[in-house]
C-alpha cells in the first residue's frame, strides 16, 4: 500500500472508495479539512525540494535509508512526490482519454442530431403535401356535393315541367274523350 493510501485511510478510514483514487477523496471529503490541510502542507514541503525528479530517482526510494535523519525525511518525501506525481499523470492520462471519447461521442451526437433535422424537414415537407391534398380533397367533396345538389334541383325542375306538360296533354285528351 502506498503512503497516500495509507495516510488517507488514516485520515478517512469509512471511504471505500479509497482504493480508486485516495488523492482526490481526500481532498473532498467535508469531514477531514484538518488532516486534509496537515497533508497540503506536508505536499507543499515537497514542492519546495529543488531535486531533480528523473526516474532514476525513483530507484533510490527503494534503497536504504540514509543515516541522517533529515536526509531520510528528505528522501521520504521526495518518494512521496514522486509517488504523486505518478498518480497525477495516470488521472491526467484517465481524463484525457475520457475527453477524446467524450468527443467522439458528441461528434457522433452531433452527426445524429444532423440526421434527425435532415428527416425531421422532410416529415414537414411530407406533412404539408399531405395538408394540401386533403384541402384539395375537400374541396372536390364539396364541388361534387354542390354539383349533385344542382343536378339534384335540376332534375325537380324537369320532372315538374315534365309533369305538368304531361298533365296538360292529358288534360285536352280526356276533355276530348269525355265529349
Amino acid at each position: 500500500m502506498n503512503n497516500i493510501t495509507e495516510i488517507s485511510q488514516k485520515i478517512c478510514p469509512d471511504d471505500p472508495m479509497l482504493e480508486e483514487n485516495p488523492v482526490s477523496r481526500l481532498c473532498i471529503r467535508p469531514n477531514c479539512t484538518e488532516k486534509f490541510e496537515e497533508t497540503k502542507k506536508a505536499t507543499s514541503n515537497i514542492v519546495g525540494v529543488h531535486i531533480s525528479l528523473e526516474q532514476s530517482q525513483m530507484s533510490t526510494c527503494s534503497e536504504a535509508p540514509l543515516s541522517s535523519n533529515n536526509s531520510t525525511n528528505q528522501s521520504s518525501l521526495q518518494c512521496h512526490f514522486v509517488s504523486l506525481k505518478q498518480q497525477m499523470a495516470g488521472q491526467k492520462a484517465e481524463y484525457e482519454a475520457k475527453i477524446t471519447s467524450l468527443e467522439l461521442r458528441n461528434k457522433e451526437l452531433q452527426l445524429e442530431i444532423k440526421d434527425l433535422h435532415s428527416k425531421l424537414g422532410q416529415q414537414r415537407k411530407w406533412y404539408h403535401l399531405v395538408e394540401i391534398k386533403m384541402r384539395n380533397a375537400e374541396r372536390a367533396r364539396e364541388d361534387a356535393e354542390r354539383r349533385n345538389a344542382t343536378l339534384q334541383k335540376e332534375m325537380e325542375q324537369f320532372f315538374d315541367t315534365f309533369g305538368e306538360l304531361t298533365n296538360e296533354l292529358k288534360a285536352p285528351e280526356q276533355n276530348a274523350q269525355s265529349f
